[in-house]
């Protein structure tokens, strides 16, 4: 069936959005957009306020003030600061429940254990705390003092900042008073600044937006990413299968869907347990699968240690109902992000056998019961995956004997695994090969891309020919989140890519290192990896990040956290890509700010750009003027 509103870079979504149009169903994200139509004008520019009873109000040529008073640059900034610290909170909840699991883990009450003990001992150093005693013991020192640095006032800095960042950057950010303290009460204070009549200052705003950039960003993107790494290990090279056709019918099927893969980690693991299998068997099954599904995946599929457990990489957050409507996915295990009302809408109103089991305390969808017992905890994690796996096994047992189950036959091999140590281990201990290559013109730089995908221009489509554009402009492309699951089911991350994608000088140096023209480099989160990459490279050259020929680029960012992201890569210094166009260009001294004068500041603006022709041309610029 043809359907003329269904973009997508995705044949697999595309078929299995047919399929449902033949069995009657008609209600994905494609007609929700459709029926939709057009979009607040004022919303999409920042312009409009319904904080107070006295709106909502819109500014406008004949209104240029609200009622209270406040102008479209304060009401534009104290909207994004809003945003900002909703994406904080999000980031900063994976890193409580990251110190929640290290604590279990140095007290001897969790079943992880610490994998990368060299990034443990580094880490330790870094923060200057005692590496005396066992590992453990070093763990539980980190937890105590992150613990801590969570809980800073707003006028007591960071340590973390202070350890790990260049002075460079230090002396900048400490002339713009931006260094903040612990989330916890910097959030605190952004949420009543914007209050109605509170602060309307649009530089004040978004000084304010900043310091939330850095505290979360350096809490939750960097050190959580440490962390993970020491208890998973390291990012290692890997191999597998992406898109929905990874899906076996013949198996019990589980997916780990959202971003935090703690839960997903142990039932990946344990459902490969003999036991296990032998039970799917008696059920009727060949055994069990598990999958990933959006960044939990991406978290999993980096390490050979918890990649080993994964069946296959299923997608991004707008496949999750493409893939529940095969008709063979036996649970979704939602932890927090991204659990999309849609999901619940097709399950319930498809009559599908799939249970949708929430194993986060934030994660609720309407009309589908939680399970207490199941909700992560790092000291019963093994008991609440045993729960989970007999619960799914039960599920395949009411499988709809009439149900057409339809799984498109497609799926596309990947490589997976590059981190800061896997990509030095590459270029043979260093980084001078990647160096040389740009500084002889090979390369003309590296894009740090992190993203989720959008339905204002079909699902993925923008960022495929944004990513396509950068490879043939012999551009290094580093990739993070649910652009990664679009990139692997594309093709854009193995070793056919490069003749398929990359111009002569990418091509050429990817068939000498063996590696694809797009690296995965994990989950959205892991923007604190590629941050540590950054440092890194700043270090070894002894070079301030904004003289790096790197570019960040978010070319479809959807959750707020992407806010996160963005703010901490501008605050090092580099210059970050946004797609869609943020709602700030209601007020024109803050798109100013934001995007020409940061760099004056900060060594780092935002670059807007709606085609992605044009963005890549911009980006290409950019990085040649750091070259020269």
């Amino acid at each position: 069936m043809s359907c003329d509103y269904c973009i997508t870079a995705h044949d697999s979504v595309k078929e299995m959005h047919s399929f449902l149009q033949s069995m009657g169903y008609r209600h994905t994200f494609f007609e929700r957009v459709k029926r939709q139509g057009a979009i607040c004008y004022f919303g999409e520019q920042g312009r409009c306020c319904t904080l107070c009873p006295d709106g909502p109000c819109r500014i406008k040529r004949r209104a240029p003030k609200g009622k209270c008073g406040i102008d479209a640059d304060g009401l534009a900034a104290r909207n994004l600061l809003r945003l900002v610290n909703q994406g904080g909170a999000a980031y900063t909840h994976d890193f409580k429940l990251t110190l929640k699991t290290i604590k279990a883990v140095a007290e001897g009450k969790s079943p992880f254990q610490i994998k990368d003990r060299n990034k443990l001992l580094w880490f330790a150093q870094k923060l200057e705390i005692s590496t005396d005693g066992s590992d453990r013991e070093i763990l539980g020192r980190i937890a105590d003092l992150l613990e801590k640095e969570f809980m800073k006032d707003t006028d007591t800095p960071l340590d973390i900042i202070y350890r790990l960042s260049p002075e460079s950057r230090i002396k900048k950010w400490e002339a713009l008073g931006i260094i903040p303290g612990g989330f916890i009460f910097e959030s605190h204070e952004a949420g009543a600044k914007v209050m109605p009549n509170i602060d309307t200052d649009y530089l004040n705003l978004s000084l304010t937006s900043l310091r939330l950039g850095l505290s979360a960003g350096f809490l939750a993107n960097i050190a959580t990413t440490i962390i993970r790494d020491i208890i998973f290990g390291s990012p290692s090279i890997t191999k597998g299968y992406a898109d929905i056709g990874v899906l076996d019918k013949d198996y019990v099927n589980i997916v780990v869907h959202g971003h935090v893969p703690w839960t997903g980690s142990v039932v990946a693991k344990m459902a490969k347990q003999e036991k296990f299998q032998k039970m799917a068997k008696e059920a009727g099954a060949k055994g069990i699968k598990v999958y990933g599904s959006l960044c939990t995946g991406q978290e999993m599929l980096q390490r050979p240690e918890t990649a080993q457990y994964l069946d296959g990489q299923v997608g991004n957050w707008l496949t999750q109902e493409f893939v529940a409507a095969t008709g063979v996915v036996d649970m979704f295990l939602l932890d927090k992000n991204c659990a999309a009302p849609g999901l619940a809408d097709i399950v319930s109103k498809v009559k599908l056998h799939t249970k949708l089991i929430p194993v986060s305390s934030v994660v609720r969808l309407r009309d589908v019961p939680v399970d207490q017992s199941v909700i992560y905890n790092p000291e019963n994690v093994e008991k609440q995956a045993e729960k989970l796996i007999l619960q799914a096994i039960d599920a395949y047992k009411n499988r709809r004997k009439t149900y057409p189950v339809h799984i498109p036959d497609k799926k596309t091999d990947y490589i997976a695994g590059f981190g800061v140590e896997s990509l030095i281990d590459i270029l043979g201990g260093s980084p001078d090969p990647l160096l040389e290559a740009i500084n002889t013109g090979a390369i003309k730089g590296v894009v740090g891309l992190v993203s989720c995908t959008t339905m204002k221009n079909g699902h993925g489509m923008f960022t495929y020919n944004f990513v396509k554009e950068l490879l043939k402009r012999d551009i290094l492309v580093l990739i993070t989140g649910c652009a990664s699951s679009l990139a692997q089911a594309e093709g854009l991350t193995n070793l056919q890519a490069i003749e398929r994608f990359a111009g002569d000088g990418l091509k050429g140096i990817c068939k000498v290192l063996n590696i694809p023209p797009v690296l995965n480099f994990g989950s959205c989160l892991d923007t604190g990896r590629m941050i540590l990459l950054i440092l890194a490279l700043s270090e070894y050259l002894n070079v301030d990040p904004s003289k790096l020929p790197v570019v960040a680029a978010a070319p479809e960012y959807y959750n707020n956290d992407a806010y996160i992201d963005g703010l901490l890569a501008v605050a090092m210094g580099i210059n970050t890509y946004v797609n869609p166009v943020p709602p700030i260009v209601g007020g024109p001294a803050l798109t100013r700010l934001l995007t020409r004068d940061l760099e004056e500041l900060l060594g780092g603006r935002f670059i807007v750009e709606p085609d992605a022709e044009k963005a890549a041309q911009i980006i290409e610029k950019e990085l040649m003027k750091k070259l020269s």
